[in-house]
């Protein structure tokens, strides 16, 4: 039996993720992670594709995910194992789960002795597997882990939202308890099944400033991968308290730093988390993500946001009756606009303050007209890319701004004053 453990650096990693896809029968196969994950966010968390061999002969794939640690400092990981052929270990195979994991932990003390693997968790997505409810009820809506039937409608909610075909939706079984996501949440109202957020274990992530490692855990972080809600329930502030509930588990559990990706452009997105949960972004990506789907009609540029959830700035925002900080710029003269729409852009703005305009209803602008939502995204993707970032001279988005029906991300000036105010311990 051979093992191999195929990171993102390799140059085998495409090919090795066509191959995956065929040999699993995507787009076909429900336990198969969409791509979009296994190209873009599977090295993110700092996981990585197995191949195990027999003979010359592929006998079965994996995708090993981190999971959370009962040490701190410690890796735990999660063997999601795709068995090829038949589908049954035969007698004289030595590919068994045992001896898969201990080639698997053996490759993994080589590429990094200096990190405890605490343990490896085999796992296969066709067996039966454990679900444990929990439910917590914050005003009129019920929180908590989803049963064995509520997994299911979660692929239903993936396609309500986004308008996704079969192939971009997540296996239901991740949100098992054996599986091990950094966190599985559904939102209930009246025994209705309204929303749902689940994240994954991240070993690392961007780089933060000195302090902040140390003082919130960044060795061990969250990656808050997708989140959704139903129209009808929309209103409700579900996404604020799905949030909310995801920062209280992570704080318990000792993670200091949540991560996610969010579209720029998308105003609503940005009022709950700059405005409300006081989150920041000082990553950009153009052209993330290769999907195209009914709110990604264009280029799927991203932020990264970085939520620090035992700070100061995020605990002091009460879970109820908080309301989405707005900088109202007409009162705000010294704050530099960067661009008056797609059309005109300061690329030479020094102010402590800037405000870049994006689209008051970038959903609808796609549908729309395509053309225009194709021009608003690449002149921003240029101010992104020349603004945002977290060195000297660059900006960390921070709030949103209006004024009048116009829209704004607005961007503080990198300085250790800002580090020190937006890393203030909780």
């Amino acid at each position: 039996m051979n093992v191999a453990l195929i990171r993102h650096d390799s140059p085998h990693w495409n090919t090795e993720l066509t191959r995956i896809g065929l040999e699993l029968r995507a787009p076909d196969n429900e336990t198969l992670f969409p791509y979009h994950f296994l190209a873009v966010v599977l090295p993110k968390l700092g996981g990585a594709l197995v191949a195990v061999t027999e003979n010359r002969r592929r006998v079965g794939v994996g995708f090993l995910l981190p999971r959370p640690a009962d040490r701190p400092g410690a890796a735990a990981y999660t063997l999601r194992y795709h068995r090829l052929g038949r589908g049954r270990f035969t007698l004289n195979s030595q590919a068994t789960p045992e001896a898969v994991v201990a080639a698997v932990r053996m490759k993994l003390t080589g590429d990094a002795p200096g990190r405890e693997i605490e343990q490896i968790c085999f796992y296969d997505p066709l067996a039966e597997h454990m679900y444990t409810p929990t439910h917590e009820m914050v005003g009129a809506v019920d929180i908590g882990r989803p049963s064995a039937a509520e997994a299911q409608q979660i692929r239903y909610v993936q396609q309500e939202v986004w308008g996704n075909p079969p192939e971009f939706l997540y296996p239901s079984d991740i949100h098992s308890a054996d599986f091990g996501l950094g966190t599985s949440l559904v939102a209930r109202v009246d025994g209705n099944l309204a929303g749902f957020l689940f994240g994954c274990v991240k070993l690392g992530g961007p780089d933060l400033p000195a302090d902040w490692q140390m003082r919130f855990n960044g060795h061990t972080r969250l990656e808050s991968q997708t989140m959704g809600v139903l129209a009808d329930f929309r209103g409700l502030r579900i996404g604020n308290l799905l949030k909310r509930t995801q920062a209280a588990h992570a704080s318990r559990a000792g993670v200091g730093i949540v991560h996610w990706t969010v579209d720029p452009l998308q105003y609503p997105n940005a009022a709950l988390n700059f405005g409300l949960l006081r989150a920041m972004a000082f990553n950009f990506y153009p052209d993330l993500y290769p999907f195209r789907n009914e709110l990604n009609r264009v280029h799927a540029s991203r932020f990264a946001i970085t939520w620090l959830v035992g700070s100061r700035p995020v605990q002091d925002v009460p879970l109820h009756g908080s309301r989405s900080q707005v900088v109202q710029l007409d009162q705000r003269p010294e704050i530099g606009r960067v661009n008056q729409g797609w059309q005109q852009v300061d690329y030479t703005l020094e102010n402590d303050v800037i405000a870049v305009e994006i689209p008051a209803n970038w959903t609808l602008l796609q549908r729309d007209n395509l053309e225009l939502a194709t021009a608003w995204r690449d002149v921003t993707d240029g101010i992104f890319a020349h603004y945002v970032g977290s060195s000297e001279g660059r900006y960390v988005i921070t709030d949103t701004g209006v004024e009048g029906e116009r829209r704004y991300l607005i961007g503080r000036r990198v300085s250790d004053g800002l580090w020190d105010a937006l890393g203030r311990a909780g």
